[in-house]
């Protein structure tokens, strides 16, 4: 389990489906996730059926949940990219809970486990590249900007953070 000042993280449940369904669902969800944009309810269950699978041979797909409250922000990951055989982090959270510090304060600890559990070498960030929200918190976080792909019809921004 990864902690933070004001949260945990525990791996993905079928329990957990509704809650990230409906967040999926809200208006501006994945806006920026173009595998995910636009796609009917049953996709998503399917989609989250197989991170559950995934997590049992790779590093992780969690949902994070509010110490506090035990409400379910979203969800944050750290797991190979197979398109570009790289690892990455992601969060994705239930828009009542954007802009409050919640992705830098679960990315940075899911970095730390990449880092220092996990040992990698170094860890990915990816993004659309409309998607000015993410590249600054990838910014923040300390990512470099290394390249620009084309995946799945659209256009990438693939960051790189390397271990101090």
């Amino acid at each position: 389990m990864i902690t933070t000042n004001r949260t945990y993280s525990r791996p993905l449940k079928q329990e957990d489906f509704n809650t990230l369904i409906e967040m999926y669902l809200e208006p501006d969800s994945n806006k920026y996730v173009a595998p995910l944009k636009n796609k009917p309810r049953e996709l998503f269950k399917s989609f989250l059926q197989k991170k559950i699978e995934q997590n049992h041979h790779e590093l992780g797909f969690w949902v994070a949940l509010e110490k506090e409250s035990n409400k379910l922000l979203g969800t944050v990951n750290l797991n190979l990219f197979e398109p570009l055989s790289i690892y990455h982090v992601g969060c994705h959270l239930i828009k009542d809970y954007w802009n409050q510090g919640y992705a830098t304060e679960l990315l940075e600890a899911v970095i730390h486990y990449g880092f220092h559990e996990k040992k990698l070498k170094e860890i990915h960030g990816i993004v659309e590249k409309e998607n000015l929200a993410s590249k600054k918190l990838l910014k923040k976080l300390g990512f470099n900007y290394d390249s620009t792909e084309i995946l799945e019809g659209g256009q990438v921004e693939v960051y790189t953070l390397q271990p101090l």
